[in-house]
């Protein structure tokens, strides 16, 4: 979907803001370390602004949450692949 949809992802600085957000995530609620899980949670907040749908994607009124949560639930993690 991303190849017929994007025209433009997040840059590295989505990637700072998403690494930042789950630092702070994971601060609120009181942990040490990061977990897979702050990562997905803060995703959509950190990157649904930078990701830009191509002329397809507008046209097929593709939403951008949609993509991303599609995106999140592709990515193996850990407690998946031990699974």
């Amino acid at each position: 979907m991303v190849g017929r949809y994007v025209s433009y992802g997040a840059s590295p600085r989505g990637l700072q803001a998403l690494i930042r957000g789950a630092r702070v995530w994971c601060a609120v609620r009181g942990g040490t370390a990061v977990s897979t899980e702050d990562v997905q949670r803060v995703a959509l907040v950190a990157l649904r602004h930078r990701v830009i749908l191509n002329f397809e994607g507008e046209a097929q009124q593709i939403k951008v949450d949609s993509l991303v949560e599609d995106l999140i639930k592709q990515v193996a993690t850990p407690a998946m692949e031990a699974a």
